[in-house]
């Protein structure tokens, strides 16, 4: 073999079915090699960033890599954004780039060039600030080596991307590795199983225990696992957002989601628990909200986090910190409560105040679901009552994925996918992998913007083209809805660049979806809009539902940041989100925590 045919067998090897592709000059071993496999199936995009976008959903469904194979140059810095998103919200992508012959590479690099080699560019300097590493293969010796290491990384720990530079004369060079690779990972630290059975103790100790569950009980296939826990420790459950899946809304321990667009039972439990167990969330600003010492200042916190660089949190005491998989921490967990059933707690009251909050206090409030004018909340509470057992919802940047953030109900087998870190617009490109890894289960219900979907509009060609039934419910608001509520909010009027008539250049969407060859459906009505819903998930194939919805909604609840004249900016209490509750209702609802005395 040479090298690029090992690495299509090595990808093969790890039982990855599908990758995304666009070809090109410095990759032509590569795509010589990928043609000639008879196991993988691929998607050839039509812009790199969805390429890596693709492989990323892929990797979040399937529990496997997902793998994304362009040229060099300008093909490279296309990936940029997809690689960037991934790494920050911790999805294991392994992206391949060819590039011009290695002597030239490091002729470039040596001597300090701006460029020598055809379309070359500095790919470590704008790879390394968005990936776990990047790799440049330099000797066909090295091959397997270099590609048991990349998965390894790109899959462990907190999981993200990689990047494995290849120069078009080593692809073509004879490789001389055996394979499989004889490859060792590393040895994964423990988590001492006398640690985890204190954090039980002190959850069964205290009077108001709560846990904020992020992504990295995802990220370690633990769902299943966390969930039977709750039962045993009577614990409930707060959601950071990119935690949205990991609790079903109907079970009995669930309290909300948290943050800037959270619920107010959350909040409400957040600032009143004694003891916070905090499981896969990073604490971001959007979690935390902005006045960071607000947050959970009255209780005792514990972070289980296997990202080191994660346990040294800005302006949140943390009294305990726990480094290690959550796999670890959670299996043992299980293992001592079943073991030792003096760990387990009882907290029936405070549970039931939790229940209680979230039930008085709902995100979708009724005045949502009435009006001559179709409301967000009002689609996204639609379309999540139609869903299937096992579809999967994403929501692109903006408004869209706010709402859907706060509005969809979790069945036990959906999924829930935001664009947490990044925000990206475009993000909902990262259906293409997802409806790949979920096919013969669920469909993909996608949300997004009619000013977002422009930044991946011409990925609807690969939607027709390979035919990928999902299910796009554009909200259409005139262009950026979020940015022209979060302008009004700080005083900027009139808005800029927000609207259609301001310039932002919004098409006839009905037109180009039909040019593109996809299914097109039309609700502006609210008295039609079930029925349009019915029409979208039932349509074979791919599938466009443009909803025409309030230009002018406001997200709510939310943490609102107050403009004062001086320029100066005014935070609002962590409890008491936007519409601010009166001070008397505040009071005695955070009162009902303590109805015991303490």
């Amino acid at each position: 073999m040479n090298v690029a045919e090992y690495i299509v067998k090595y990808v093969e090897y790890r039982e990855i079915e599908h990758a995304y592709v666009i070809v090109g000059g410095a990759a032509l071993w590569i795509c010589k090699a990928l043609g000639q496999s008879k196991k993988l199936k691929f998607t050839f995009v039509n812009h790199e960033q969805a390429a890596v976008m693709g492989a990323d959903g892929y990797a979040r469904i399937s529990g496997k890599a997902g793998v994304a194979f362009v040229t060099n140059g300008p093909a490279l810095t296309n990936t940029v954004t997809g690689m960037a998103q991934a790494y920050v919200d911790s999805s294991p992508v392994v992206l391949f780039t060819g590039d011009s012959n290695s002597r030239h590479v490091r002729f470039e690099g040596e001597n300090g060039l701006r460029q020598y080699g055809t379309q070359d560019v500095k790919t470590h300097r704008i790879m390394e600030p968005v990936t776990k590493k990047v790799y440049t293969l330099e000797d066909p010796a090295k091959t397997a080596e270099v590609l048991a290491e990349a998965f390894y990384l790109a899959e462990s720990g907190r999981p993200g991307p990689v990047c494995v530079h290849v120069p078009i004369d080593i692809q073509s060079a004879e490789c001389p590795c055996a394979f499989p690779p004889a490859w060792t990972p590393p040895a994964e630290p423990e988590i001492p199983a006398e640690t985890v059975a204190d954090v039980l103790r002190q959850l069964k100790a205290a009077k108001r225990p709560l846990i904020l569950a992020g992504q990295g009980v995802r990220l370690a296939g633990m769902v299943e696992t966390f969930r039977r826990l709750l039962p045993m420790i009577d614990v409930p459950v707060v959601n950071a957002r990119m935690g949205i899946d990991t609790i079903q809304t109907d079970n009995p321990y669930y309290a909300g989601r948290c943050g800037n667009h959270g619920f107010r039972s959350a909040h409400f439990a957040l600032q009143t628990c004694d003891t916070l167990l905090i499981l896969g969330s990073r604490l971001a600003p959007n979690t935390t909200g902005y006045n960071v010492p607000d947050f959970a200042k009255q209780a005792k916190k514990i972070l289980v986090e296997c990202d080191p660089a994660e346990l040294k949190q800005y302006g949140v005491k943390i009294d305990e910190n726990i480094q290690g998989d959550l796999r670890d921490f959670l299996g043992k967990a299980e293992s001592l409560l079943a073991a030792e059933k003096t760990l387990r707690g009882s907290h029936p009251r405070w549970v039931s105040v939790c229940q209680d909050w979230l039930r008085r206090y709902p995100v979708v409030q009724d005045k949502y679901l009435r009006g001559e004018i179709i409301n967000s909340y009002w689609l996204v509470d639609t379309v999540t009552k139609l869903a299937g057992e096992e579809d999967i919802a994403i929501a692109d940047t903006g408004s869209s994925c706010s709402i859907v953030a706060q509005a969809w109900r979790v069945r036990e087998k959906q999924r829930v996918l935001i664009s947490g870190g990044l925000s990206a617009m475009g993000y909902w490109a990262t259906s293409l992998g997802l409806a790949e890894a979920n096919r013969g289960k669920g469909q993909v219900l996608c949300f997004v913007g009619d000013g977002a979907l422009q930044m991946n509009i011409q990925e609807f060609a690969t939607l027709a083209a390979y035919q990928i039934p999902v299910k796009i419910f554009l909200v259409t608001n005139d262009g950026y809805q979020f940015v022209r509520m979060s302008q009004g909010g700080y005083n900027i009027h009139p808005p800029f660049g927000t609207d259609a008539s301001d310039g932002v250049p919004i098409p006839n969407m009905e037109k180009v979806t039909k040019a593109y060859g996809l299914n097109y459906l039309r609700c502006e009505k609210p008295a039609e809009m079930e029925a349009r819903v019915r029409e979208a998930l039932a349509a074979q194939g791919p599938t466009v539902c443009e909803v025409f919805v309030s230009k002018d909604l406001e997200v709510e609840p939310r943490l609102k940041s107050v403009a004062r004249p001086d320029g100066t900016f005014g935070m609002p209490s962590y409890e008491n989100l936007y519409p601010n509750l009166p001070e008397d209702v505040l009071k005695a609802e955070m009162a009902k925590a303590f109805a015991d005395g303490d």
